[in-house]
């Protein structure tokens, strides 16, 4: 099974949810997505600008055995991400100081060009030059997937439109789905596209057919949400890897993305790996 290079950032997150004290917290869409594939069998490589802030996460024991390779050490202070929820668990504000992933473009665009074998997914958000990385994966014949985050997809799905077509599966929720379909012209622009809803079925889309949906369980208590719908993307990937069929895939994804909201967050600063 060849390796999955999961290009994104990795931050440092500081969460605010109503109700709830705020929370510093490990996060960013090429952690949480690379370990959810790793977890579900994929070899996964999160692609990432840190800084030495972030020196030590090879040797978190929260995380799962990932290929730490392929990360960028960068002078600058890792991204760091305050975002705000309202009482619908919906994103109102995200503040950003993007720091070390400002060279993520970079690292990017040499990944892509080293590892001809490998399949890429994509973390459409800022301040990835996001046109200039899919051209790369075009122009070289890499396969890739993709998804995209709320507070820039009206930006970043017209960016990428002349693109998407060239994906194997794109990540959207309903929201992102609505903008997807607006600038592609098409429902599922496509090979698959896999759309989130909340607390809601997810829904997968082949050339635009609905073949299947699979609702979310209910849990007691949410402990977190940041990473839920990277989680079910990274355990997508991995199953439809495995070539299960993709309503199969879907209902392991949506499961493994309930359980991530019921784990405690990865908070900062991480416990010490015991001695060996």
């Amino acid at each position: 099974m060849p390796r999955t290079i999961v290009i994104g950032n990795i931050s440092l997150d500081h969460i605010h949810r109503p109700h709830h004290p705020p929370v510093r917290q490990l996060g960013g869409a090429a952690l949480h997505l690379a370990a959810a594939a790793a977890r579900a069998g994929l070899p996964a490589a999160p692609a990432a600008a840190v800084g030495d802030d972030l020196a030590g996460l090879a040797g978190d024991p929260r995380l799962p055995a990932l290929d730490w390779s392929l990360l960028h050490h960068a002078p600058e202070p890792s991204a760091t991400f305050t975002i705000h929820y309202d009482e619908a668990e919906t994103v109102t504000a995200v503040t950003t100081d993007y720091g070390a992933a400002r060279h993520l473009t970079s690292h990017t665009l040499h990944l892509i060009d080293r590892h001809p074998q490998a399949v890429f997914h994509v973390s459409c958000r800022h301040p990835l030059d996001v046109p200039a990385v899919l051209h790369a994966l075009t122009e070289h014949g890499r396969v890739f997937s993709l998804d995209f985050h709320l507070p820039s997809a009206p930006q970043l799905i017209p960016a990428a439109a002349p693109w998407l077509h060239h994906a194997t599966t794109i990540f959207v929720n309903a929201q992102e789905h609505a903008l997807l379909t607006r600038h592609t012209g098409s429902p599922s622009p496509c090979p698959e596209t896999v759309i989130t809803d909340g607390p809601r079925p997810a829904r997968v889309l082949l050339h635009g057919h609905l073949p299947r949906s699979a609702a979310p369980a209910a849990v007691p208590t949410v402990r977190q949400i940041t990473g839920a719908g990277d989680t079910l993307a990274g355990t997508y990937l991995a199953h439809r890897a495995r070539h299960l069929p993709p309503a199969a895939a879907l209902d392991r994804a949506v499961h493994a993305a309930t359980r991530h909201t019921t784990r405690l967050p990865l908070i900062i600063p991480a416990p010490r790996r015991a001695p060996s």
